[in-house]
């Protein structure tokens, strides 16, 4: 059956708890929005799912982040369809606790390719249910001895969400240009996007990297923002062209200053490298990662309690820049990262 979009939806106002506690539940199909554990990360929310006890989520995104970092970290997460097993380029790279959650049958990968999973992403919110793509040819990505869901037995028709097949080749019919692999829609029951600024309604922005989120909340059931401000939304109508996401896709938007935290928000606070070293450090160490949670996830009363406890001088560190988007007091190599003297326009162009 195709899938038809109802009638608008009206948005909510809630608080992470309340947003937690109504739209997460167990087993639920969840996309998490952002890039990689460095940009945009949905964190707060991901940290109140943990807090609340979520369990048995299935993850689909475009590469692992500082939420799939944490899902893994208590083992809330049971079946994880992506095309990254990483997490932060300065952390570390690998999910040490997705690879221990991995070793001991805790937990189903079905790997795609970077390219693939956004074809899936667009597929769902073009509401197709599959669209061909030529990049996995050629890959073991896409050998059927490797189809992870299958050999689990969950591409059976049970649950809707899930794919009857990993992949389908077919001749291409219209051109004859030979061999094409068809992947199937992602359709994931909910996505959680951090984004910049967000209306009363529903209408989002940001500045700098995109990834798929455009997509996402088209592809995704319900969506859930959270957002670093709450702003008018006849602010973000005044110029349409800088929104990113449209006011009818959206079910509740949660204000939550430095809820990307320990990631980026472009323009607002750039990411916390030794933060994210200190997680990746503790996730070697069973033990040490349980001091770690006790202290950072179960031990502050909420998310504002953990910002007080990372404290204010690190706050002021990461604080961006308001021309270049980044902090210019974090290091990056051996220096800080330059200050912009004259506008940007100016350095590029010369004019």
């Amino acid at each position: 059956m195709p899938r038809i979009r109802g009638k608008t939806k009206k948005v909510e106002m809630l608080s992470l708890e309340e947003a937690v506690k109504k739209y997460m539940q167990d087993d639920m199909i969840v996309a998490w929005g952002g890039f990689t554990g460095l940009n945009r990360n949905p964190m707060a929310f991901a940290w109140e799912t943990v807090r609340q006890g979520i369990k048995n989520l299935h993850c689909m995104d475009r590469h692992g982040s500082a939420c799939t970092w944490l899902l893994n970290a208590v083992g809330a997460m049971k079946i994880y369809e992506t095309d990254w097993m990483g997490w932060g380029e300065m952390a570390g790279k690998l999910d040490i606790n997705l690879n221990r959650q991995y070793a001991k049958g805790n937990l189903i990968l079905e790997d795609y390719s970077h390219g693939a999973m956004a074809m899936r992403f667009l597929a769902g919110a073009i509401g197709a249910p599959f669209i061909p793509y030529y990049g996995p040819l050629g890959s073991d990505l896409y050998d059927p001895k490797y189809d992870a869901l299958g050999k689990a037995g969950l591409r059976d028709g049970s649950n809707p969400k899930i794919s009857r097949k990993k992949f389908v080749p077919m001749d291409d019919p219209f051109f004859e240009d030979g061999l094409v692999n068809l992947v199937p829609a992602a359709r994931p029951d909910i996505g959680i996007i951090h984004v910049a600024q967000a209306g009363e309604k529903g209408t989002a922005r940001w500045r700098g990297i995109s990834t798929i989120d455009k997509e996402l909340v088209f592809a995704c059931d319900k969506i859930v923002l959270t957002c670093e401000e709450l702003v008018p939304e006849s602010e973000l109508r005044k110029n349409p062209e800088s929104n990113q996401i449209p006011y009818f896709t959206v079910d509740a938007v949660v204000e939550v200053p430095y809820g990307g935290y320990p990631s980026a928000v472009p323009y607002y606070y750039d990411y916390d490298t030794p933060f994210l070293r200190g997680m990746d450090a503790a996730s070697r160490d069973e033990a040490e990662l349980k001091k770690w949670l006790d202290e950072w996830v179960f031990g502050p009363d909420n998310w504002r309690e953990l910002l007080i406890k990372v404290g204010a001088e690190v706050m002021l560190d990461i604080k961006a820049d308001s021309l270049t988007g980044y902090s210019v007091n974090r290091l990056r190599g051996k220096k800080p990262a330059p200050r912009m003297t004259i506008p940007i326009s100016v350095a590029r162009t010369g004019y």
